[in-house]
């Protein structure tokens, strides 16, 4: 009797278009081999891509996660009749939780040194500290709240941890430490509000409390956090990695603003890129290979500069379900599809 294939999914940040971009591509790879995404055996979200993992921990079938980002259909709500949220979503397309992401925060917020801590941490051990997260201490604290992300997780699973292993992972503002909620190691708390606090951009989103602690977006020291699947001896790690193309984008802006924008863009995906590189190795160094999915020059295409806006997002998960059948065609793919396809079997 043949084994049954042990498969990672490790879904990283991206704002709203990343969001539509994992949306796009898990449904594509589902096409293409037949596996389903929430068998996964490990699920690993970051910022977006929380959502979508949290989503596919909860049992929201890849399929219906599409056709809401496509505005076909409305996700379940437990006090509302389906019939009644696609009518409703048919009259207003837009009318979802990525067009209202933007709620002002409540409360007071710290307009300044959002972590005294972490900006001293950062003086003393520059070598311990990465800038972002440096960054994030001496920036305040944002006034937007995250209430609407979480609002969207309630609507599948409303309390609890979803069965199996899911982990979101979140930055510790007043430590600079990465933590992965789900895992043993890391502080209780239900879905929504670890999601709610993977999702937290600093100085954009007010910090998200679990318990006395407070925390933002799990990016801040890596975008993918693929290296926390390494000693998990898996056959396959799928990695979806929105912000690190696998080409610039096709033209460049003429005008000097958006010529300072694209240059900087293509600075911090080609730090992204050599971080999910380094992490990459060091999963198949514990003798676990990883198929890596990243835009490619036909999703930048339909991918703004802008990544939190809303109105792109059908255009580019329908891109990604397409550019993501052609690879899994191409022969690099081939080993992994084999393997995606025994797991289906």
């Amino acid at each position: 009797m043949q084994r049954t294939r042990r498969i990672g999914l490790v879904l990283g940040g991206g704002g709203v278009v990343g969001n539509a971009y994992i949306t796009g591509v898990i449904e594509g790879v589902r096409l293409a081999t037949g596996w389903d995404p929430r068998s996964a055996e490990i699920i690993v979200g970051t910022s977006a891509g929380s959502v979508n993992g949290a989503l596919l921990a909860a049992g929201v079938h890849s399929a219906l996660q599409f056709a809401h980002v496509c505005g076909e259909v409305a996700l379940p709500h437990p006090d509302v009749e389906p019939s009644a949220q696609a009518a409703r979503l048919a009259e207003h397309p837009d009318e979802s939780w990525t067009a209202r992401l933007f709620p002002r925060s409540r409360g007071l917020r710290r307009p300044l040194l959002a972590s005294p801590r972490v900006v001293l941490r950062g003086v003393l051990r520059p070598d311990r500290t990465p800038l972002a997260v440096w960054l994030t201490g001496l920036l305040g604290e944002g006034s937007v709240s995250t209430r609407t992300i979480g609002e969207i997780i309630e609507s599948v699973w409303s309390q609890g941890w979803p069965h199996g292993r899911f982990w979101a992972v979140a930055t510790a503002l007043d430590t600079g430490r990465r933590v992965a909620f789900g895992r043993a190691d890391s502080p209780p708390t239900d879905l929504a509000r670890a999601v709610r606090a993977s999702c937290a951009i600093p100085a954009f989103f007010s910090p998200v409390r679990v318990g006395t602690r407070r925390f933002v977006d799990g990016g801040l020291r890596s975008v993918s956090n693929l290296d926390l699947v390494a000693r998990e001896k898996l056959d396959l790690v799928v990695c979806v990695n929105p912000l690190s193309p696998t080409h610039p984008r096709p033209t460049a802006p003429i005008d000097w603003l958006g010529s300072v924008v694209h240059q900087l863009e293509r600075r911090a995906w080609g730090g992204f890129a050599r971080r999910l590189a380094s992490e990459r190795r060091r999963v198949e160094a514990h003798g676990t290979p990883v198929l890596t999915i990243q835009p490619t020059a036909a999703d930048l295409e339909v991918i703004p500069h802008d990544w939190m806006a809303s109105g792109a997002r059908r255009h580019v998960a329908r891109r990604a379900l397409d550019t993501t059948l052609d690879a899994l065609r191409d022969a690099p793919a081939r080993e992994a599809v084999s393997q995606l396809r025994d797991a289906y079997q």
